[in-house]
């Protein structure tokens, strides 16, 4: 194994971390998602602005959190420090057992998926066979991400990211070009005009709610090195956290807006909801069928870098190899997005809890770490307030996956706590040499 020191990470491999986390399928994927629920450009622009400074507030109280219970394991920790360790298994059973297996197995079956679709000019895999290459070639993307993120965070892990991050602003940096050539030279600004922009608009509450999700899926990521503050460089470790995910976080956002504005400018709202894969269609558009066959290939990479920040960041809280053996049992499971809609709910309910201990410790100035960054109190209260309303507003358009997404977490504060720490093989340290535990 390497040497305490050499695992450990600086800036630019945090931010590549955060950055590579963020900017994966999300900016593939989300687009079509908030379009079908906001229904206008300009409504659909407004909710990626309003998701961006959302996830701001909520990751300086990250920042907040990591820096004053340095420990890794992120929400799992926080929550425990407060002594509601029911509750903190419950989300950990929730999250290590289905939600980021199934995440997992949806980024590396996607990948696998695109690079047989990037081969297709070479070697043309027939039906039969093609479905079991992407597996292979998933499986095989998994386990060299698992060996890397267990060997040397700063010799190869971090490394991967880097390039992983400085190939997606590459990719994404071509889209924006493109649209934006269109736009300045073609005049292509029809679907900006005051007119069309806010046309179609859907003003539901619920309808809103539903495409804030998509956009804070999209950016989710921002909390990776919460799940491993002992590996960022200790000497900097105050700095480098609010740098590295706020300066990630700002990268993405830029990013993701410019992308959307240049996907408007040449496609419309309906084009958008239509189109099985959003890059391609653009790029057939702009550019012709012929460079539209490498897109494919550039998906597959974009998602390297967000699997990889999810093996961080399961690795983190149990064995990567456990963690490792339920992704790949989900490939063979079929369709898991309707189990993961089922756990939205608790997801909501993870920020909400560690948000709370956030009140709490600053509210009653309970111990915590020595020189941690501090913000007003202001922020995780505003923060609490709109994660609640974005908990229950969507309650009743989605009645059934809120009763199960309850269901299941109550049914892990009461039954499955010991199980699931049997599985995981975790257990909370409450020894003399724990320093930020109560």
């Amino acid at each position: 194994m390497a040497k305490k020191e050499d695992n450990k990470i600086g800036l630019i491999g945090a931010t590549a971390y955060i950055v590579g986390s963020i900017i994966g399928s999300g900016i593939f994927i989300a687009p079509k998602g908030i379009v079908q629920h906001a229904g206008s450009v300009g409504l659909s622009l407004i909710i990626w602005v309003f998701c961006a400074l959302l996830n701001m507030i909520t990751a300086i109280n990250y920042i907040e959190l990591g820096t004053s219970i340095p420990e890794s394991g992120a929400d799992l920790a926080y929550i425990d420090y407060m002594g509601w360790t029911p509750i903190a298994f419950s989300l950990l059973w929730l999250s290590l057992l289905i939600q980021s297996s199934s995440s997992a197995a949806v980024l590396y079956l996607t990948f696998g998926k695109y690079l047989v679709q990037a081969l297709d000019p070479i070697y043309c895999f027939s039906d039969a066979t093609a479905d079991s290459v992407a597996k292979l070639f998933g499986f095989g993307l998994l386990l060299f991400l698992t060996l890397t993120n267990m060997f040397s965070l700063q010799k190869f892990a971090s490394r991967v990211q880097i390039i992983s991050m400085c190939s997606k602003i590459f990719a994404t940096a071509i889209i924006i070009g493109i649209g934006f050539f269109f736009i300045i030279f073609r005049g292509a600004t029809s679907h900006y005009s005051s007119s069309e922009i806010m046309k179609d608009s859907n003003w539901k509450p619920g309808a809103i709610v539903l495409a804030i999700y998509q956009g804070n899926w999209a950016f989710g990521g921002f909390t990776t090195l919460n799940y491993g503050s002992e590996e960022i460089q200790i000497k900097d470790f105050r700095k480098t956290l609010p740098r590295a995910c706020l300066g990630g976080l700002c990268i993405s956002a830029v990013i993701y807006v410019l992308v959307n504005v240049a996907y408007f400018a040449i496609l419309t709202p309906q084009e958008i909801i239509d189109s099985s894969a959003v890059a391609t269609t653009f790029i057939q558009k702009t550019v012709g069928n012929g460079p539209a066959f490498a897109v494919p290939a550039v998906v597959g990479l974009l998602l390297i870098g967000t699997l990889n920040g999810d093996v961080f960041s399961w690795s983190r809280v149990s064995f990567e190899n456990f963690q490792t053996l339920t992704s790949i049992i989900f490939a063979f499971l079929g369709d898991t997005d309707q189990l993961v809609d089922y756990l939205t709910v608790t997801g909501m309910l993870t920020t909400i809890f560690a948000l709370a201990v956030l009140v709490i410790i600053k509210w009653k100035k309970m111990p915590i770490a020595s020189d941690p960054v501090k913000y007003s109190i202001f922020w995780p209260i505003l923060n609490l307030i709109i994660m609640i309303a974005l908990l229950v507003i969507p309650i009743e358009q989605d009645l059934i996956s809120s009763i199960i997404g309850f269901g299941m977490f109550l049914a892990g504060v009461e039954k499955l706590t010991h199980l699931c720490q049997i599985l995981t093989w975790t257990i909370v340290d409450s020894g003399p040499e724990e320093k930020t535990r109560l």
